[in-house]
């Protein structure tokens, strides 16, 4: 289903919606184990520099294992936001738009799509969703290029 069918599409697709959610939440605990396992070896290697007086790399390394975290902690944050909608997507199906609570989860899902890599579902779960968000955050999504987050 490309984005276009499901912005004119009026019907919002829950079971599919669920089913993308449920493979997603496994994958993105997949991949934050793969890099807390390569953080942890990162960091032995990052000792055995340091014993051998090579700071300079050993910074640089340092550098690279901050940012890993960072996309941890934000892979977090997103299985967070996947297991809310799942289980408030009753809620989202038999109302004509998205609550207003439920808006923070579902505009931070579409603004990390893009740029997971290694989640494509989210992108899928992207055009699924928008049916069910409104024209308006849809517009607002393709004229600003950001999503707005409610809190």
């Amino acid at each position: 289903m490309s984005m276009l069918d499901s912005f004119f599409n009026k019907g919002f697709e829950a079971a599919k919606c669920k089913t993308l959610l449920k493979l997603t939440i496994p994958r993105i605990k997949l991949l934050r184990n793969r890099r807390e396992i390569q953080i942890k070896q990162m960091r032995r290697d990052i000792a055995k520099l340091l014993e051998t007086g090579q700071e300079a790399t050993a910074r640089i390394r340092v550098e690279h294992i901050i940012g890993e975290e960072n996309i941890m902690a934000a892979q977090e944050i997103l299985e967070l936001f996947c297991e809310l909608i799942a289980v408030r997507l009753p809620i989202i199906e038999f109302q004509r738009e998205c609550p207003l609570d439920l808006k923070e989860a579902a505009s931070s899902i579409c603004f990390a799509a893009p740029r997971c890599a290694d989640l494509q579902s989210c992108c899928r779960f992207k055009c699924y969703l928008l049916p069910s968000m409104g024209r308006n955050f849809y517009q607002l999504q393709l004229s600003s290029g950001q999503t707005v987050v409610v809190r």
